[in-house]
């Protein structure tokens, strides 16, 4: 506890005994009384008990701010001006002095009876100073000005402006497994399947990591890769299952992870906005220190940061592939005491007009007047790209070139040119455009097609289904007004009328028959071999299409097709509005002969556009179903559903029975069921909520053309709405009476599992050691957990509960006062949960309770107290 802490604690207490003894010399008054010997104990008490409270109320909330006593701040007096006065803070009492002799403050008495303004030499020089202070403070704000835009022209400086840049992001990605362990980082052992166990740990400075049962593991230097495999050889001695044994596969699994990073020291020098040294996590890279240090200056290089390690250039960074590209092959991984250094730029250029980038851009020896339009994004649509203007400085004045875009790659650049891309005029003299049904529309030149034949020649003529009786001209006035003009073409082609003459700006529409039309199709759905059977299939309609001429073009029918069950949906057409239930469409339903054939007297029905074509699936038709039987049975394996109703005790018939060794009583029984897309979204939803993880795989359909993998199938996106489940039966009960209701029907894709007889019971969660012991008929639910250490401080005792062989699971519960525990079976695993209050929140409830019971316990025996006292009055 430091001083201060000490002194504001003792003055509270102070003020806290000065406001009772107060309070309490007011009471003797009021009531006339004298102080005797019983008074004295009274108030003692009641002095204590307050006390008491206050003590356990600062004990109760540690973390509670303790009232502080006004602090005085003392206002320096500037030296040059003496005779101004030292104002105090109101609360404060302390009087500050500075002045060596009282200064009068009286008026000085001429014939005015006014006070002197006369300038002091001593004033004088310190307004002149302050003056000055106030002027450089000016010219250096004006500076920094000019240094920040000059910053914010230069490309690439726009990476470091973004203030909300995360530069901790780094330690949120996977670690790769050449990632070299040191002192200081945090890594988390897991030990996972047939035993459980965790740990965190964190590498000491020797290299060392000490583990609770594996004991002390150097791996410093080691990469993540190695030390899991060392880590996992020391761990192989503790928990068997890691390694393969016996001819048995391993069961027991090791994965390490870095939870936690170290930190390194390295220096940013050169032409930075902060130079210095900063300390980062080993996951930081070379761009990333640059975020740190808010990038190059007014004046640092963006092409060429060195990175410096053990005294040797590692390499250079140049942040332009970073802005151009987005990535660089030189973003290196910085180790402890590396130095970045930035130089300052060699060659900087400015450009600016009708390029997609403006401002400043460094260039290299090496590079041309090209490398510098790509730097600036190239050309703009409105730039005049065929010539390039360049204002160059020389050795005595100035000088403009003009490149021409066929030297744009030959052309050097030097530092301080200044590029300028002009703009084109924005003007057409001779343009008119022809659109709509001719093979070649677009914008054609009025000097080659002077009248509206010669524009549809140029145009490669007219489409088929274009409409030569109105052809309109849009057409744009001196005025800027919109006119329109209708022609028949087939009068100008018979020469009853003859050829339009064209102008500046014309537009030709020559309209389709077909745009005057609506788009029919025929819609197929139901069981044909199609990948879009399912939502349809839309097929172009062509007149005297038949339905058998539609299968063909769809694929076909499916193994499952009926043939007997086709149905057409027609659009009724006219229908009488003011009729109540007027038909609103027409249903045909036939036959068709498998082989799809052309038959004459068959194909009567013809389709009309916008029907509907629906093909049913057989009623009796079922793929096979199969479910897997495994464990101690006579013929474990793949059992194919013979019957639709064939249950649990059908096919442990069919397998020959159970074995000897079996225990049917931790038999499973594993099933998949398929979900739909709402119920999945709900589960998912419920999931979250809980902190559970999600068992079900959301389905990503990815294009191909964005250069993923391939999308997934109507069978993927099926099997994605599909979770595992485990259904607890009863398999002693099922094999005494087959048939019964916990003789369950087998359904596609069931897993049954009947383990050998077990003769263990495992204990876990909040006990002294959570263990496996040997099952024993006698013991009780509370004897395993006494075997396992006891109950913990933490544990929940009344909300104990054990999970069976079978995947069923039971809880501890309560009558009265009395806790009944569930009965124990080989092969149980008894979960043991924690608290979920902890104990210092029961502390602080505990003390909250006992210093207000102390204080009404203190308030009623003052006031019995005074009641005496006045009765004795």
């Amino acid at each position: 506890m430091n001083q201060s802490y000490f002194v504001r604690n003792s003055c509270v207490n102070f003020a806290l005994v000065q406001k009772i003894k107060t309070k309490l010399i007011l009471i003797m008054e009021i009531f006339n009384q004298k102080i005797t010997p019983n008074t004295l104990i009274l108030l003692f008490f009641v002095f204590v008990s307050f006390l008491i409270t206050q003590t356990t109320t600062a004990q109760i909330f540690p973390n509670q701010q303790q009232p502080q006593l006004p602090q005085i701040q003392q206002q320096q007096l500037p030296q040059t001006a003496p005779e101004t006065e030292t104002v105090l803070p109101k609360e404060s009492k302390t009087k500050v002095d500075n002045r060596k002799e009282t200064i009068k403050r009286n008026p000085t008495k001429g014939s005015t009876d006014t006070r002197d303004t006369k300038i002091t030499t001593a004033e004088a020089d310190a307004m002149a100073f302050e003056e000055s202070q106030r002027l450089e403070k000016e010219a250096e704000i004006a500076a920094d000005l000019v240094k920040s835009k000059l910053i914010k022209r230069t490309f690439g400086s726009n990476i470091f402006s973004n203030t909300k840049v995360d530069l901790g992001a780094q330690s949120n990605i996977g670690t790769p497994n050449n990632y070299v362990l040191g002192p200081g980082d945090k890594i988390n052992v897991d030990v996972y399947g047939y035993s459980q166990f965790k740990q965190t740990s964190i590498i000491n400075s020797d290299g060392f990591v000490v583990f609770d049962k594996a004991g002390v593991v150097p791996v410093s230097g080691l990469t993540l890769e190695m030390a899991e495999n060392k880590i996992k050889n020391a761990y192989s001695k503790i928990f068997i299952g890691l390694n393969n044994a016996g001819g048995y596969p391993a069961n027991t699994f090791l994965k390490l992870s870095l939870t936690g990073l170290r930190v390194i020291k390295i220096k940013i020098t050169g032409e930075v906005i902060a130079p210095g040294t900063y300390t980062v996590t080993s996951f930081t890279t070379l761009l990333n220190a640059m975020y740190s240090c808010g990038g190059p200056n007014e004046i640092g290089t963006y092409r060429d940061i060195k990175l410096v390690r053990n005294n040797k250039i590692l390499g250079t960074l140049d942040l332009y592939d970073v802005v151009t590209k987005g990535y660089s092959g030189t973003d290196y991984l910085l180790k402890d005491q590396d130095i970045i250094y930035v130089g300052p730029f060699v060659s900087r250029i400015a450009i600016d007009g009708f390029t997609k980038r403006k401002g400043l851009f460094e260039l290299t020896s090496n590079e041309r007047l090209s490398d510098a339009i790509n730097y600036a994004g190239g050309f703009d649509q409105n730039a005049y790209s065929d010539l390039v203007k360049i204002y160059r400085n020389t050795s005595k004045e100035r000088r403009i070139l003009d490149i021409k875009s066929s030297d744009f790659r030959s052309t050097p650049i030097q530092t301080g040119d200044s590029i300028v891309v002009e703009k084109i005029l924005e003007r057409f003299e001779n343009m008119v455009e022809i659109e709509g049904a001719v093979f070649r529309p677009g914008q054609y030149s009025l000097n080659y097609n002077p009248t509206v034949l010669a524009l549809i020649k140029s145009a490669e003529g007219l489409k088929e289904e274009s409409l030569k009786g109105r052809i309109n001209i849009t057409r744009t006035n001196e005025d800027l007004s919109i006119q329109n003009v209708s022609l028949n073409l087939e009068d100008i082609k018979s020469g009853s009328v003859p050829d339009y003459k064209l102008q500046r700006l014309d537009r030709v529409t020559v309209s389709s028959v077909f745009d005057l039309t609506e788009v029919s199709y025929i819609k197929i759905t139901g069981a044909i071999n199609n990948p879009d059977a399912i939502k349809g299939v839309e097929i172009p309609y062509a007149k005297n299409m038949t339905i058998k001429d539609l299968l063909v073009k769809v694929g076909g029918l499916t193994e499952a097709a009926s043939l007997s069950k086709v149905e057409i949906v027609r659009r009724k057409r006219n229908v009488d509005p003011k009729q109540l239930d007027g038909q609103i469409s027409e249903i045909f339903e036939f036959d068709i002969a498998p082989d799809l054939s052309v038959n004459t007297e068959n194909d009567k029905h013809i389709l009309l556009p916008f029907d509907e074509v629906f093909i049913r699936t057989s009623p009796n038709y079922e793929k096979q179903n199969f479910i897997s039987l495994s464990g101690e049975v006579i013929y474990p394996g793949k059992y194919g559903i013979k019957f639709k109703d064939e249950k649990i005790s059908d096919i442990i018939s069919r397998a020959g029975g159970i074995s000897p060794q079996s225990y049917p009583k931790g038999a499973t029984l594993v099933r998949k069921t398929l979900i739909t897309d709402f119920q999945k979204t709900q589960r998912e939803d419920v999931l979250n909520n809980l902190n559970l993880p999600i068992k079900v795989k959301k389905a990503q359909v990815i294009d191909p053309t964005s250069g993923g993998t391939e999308p997934l199938t109507d069978e993927e996106k099926r099997l994605a709405n599909q979770i595992t489940e485990s259904v607890g039966i009863d398999l002693e009960k099922i094999l005494q009476n087959p048939g019964s209701l916990d003789d369950l029907i087998l359904n596609d894709g069931d897993e049954i599992m009947i383990p050998k007889r077990l003769q263990t019971v495992r204990i876990e969660g909040e006990v002294l050691y959570p263990t496996t012991v040997k099952f024993l008929p006698t013991l009780t639910f509370i004897d395993y957990v006494s075997r396992s250490g006891g109950f913990t401080k933490k544990s929940a005792a009344s909300k104990a509960f054990i999970i069976y062989p079978n995947g069923s699971v039971d809880r501890t519960r309560k009558f009265l006062f009395v806790k009944i525990y569930p009965k124990v079976e080989p092969g149980s695993e008894i979960i043991v949960p924690p608290k979920t209050e902890n104990s210092a929140a029961q502390l602080t409830q505990l003390g909250a309770i006992v210093g207000t019971f102390a204080a009404t316990l203190t308030s009623v025996v003052s006031i019995f107290g005074l009641l005496k006292l006045n009765e004795k009055k």
